[in-house]
């Protein structure tokens, strides 16, 4: 029943889309990201949660190399590989989650040509399981593709 109350409520979520100025846009669940949070690093807009515990940026980098997604996380996470909790790379994306003291980040990043499209969120990871069906939406909807 518990299951079904977080899935079927993230289900009647009303989402919304979140982009950068260089086209980077992802879909998000409007009432959980009411607060804009001004501008994160790497450059790109930020929303929160209206108690502060969660948060999601979107960006795009620079990709001049055309680096793969296998090159650009060996070089990119190389200090949080034995803190990774999930980690998929295929030849046009990649996608992982790692531990950060009480947080769990969830970062998708698409890539594109010489552009890297992403999002990163960033919530209490005693909120796991209710964030699961949410970061999975969010990840299918990254765009461009």
């Amino acid at each position: 029943i518990v299951a079904c109350l977080l899935s079927c409520a993230s289900a009647r979520a009303e989402w919304a889309n979140f982009s950068d100025a260089r086209g980077t846009a992802v879909q998000y669940p409007r009432e959980v990201f009411p607060v804009p949070a001004g501008q994160g690093t790497p450059p790109g807009p930020m929303l929160q949660s209206g108690d502060g515990h969660a948060r999601l940026h979107v960006f795009t980098l620079a990709n001049e190399r055309h680096a793969s997604p296998a090159e650009f996380i060996r070089r990119a996470v190389t200090d949080q590989h034995e803190r990774l909790s999930y980690k998929r790379v295929t030849n046009r994306f990649l996608v992982f989650s790692a531990a950060e003291g009480d947080l769990i980040l969830y970062r998708r990043c698409n890539f594109a040509g010489a552009a890297i499209h992403c999002f990163d969120v960033r919530y209490p990871r005693t909120e796991k399981r209710a964030w699961d069906a949410r970061v999975t939406r969010m990840s299918f909807s990254l765009r461009p593709r």
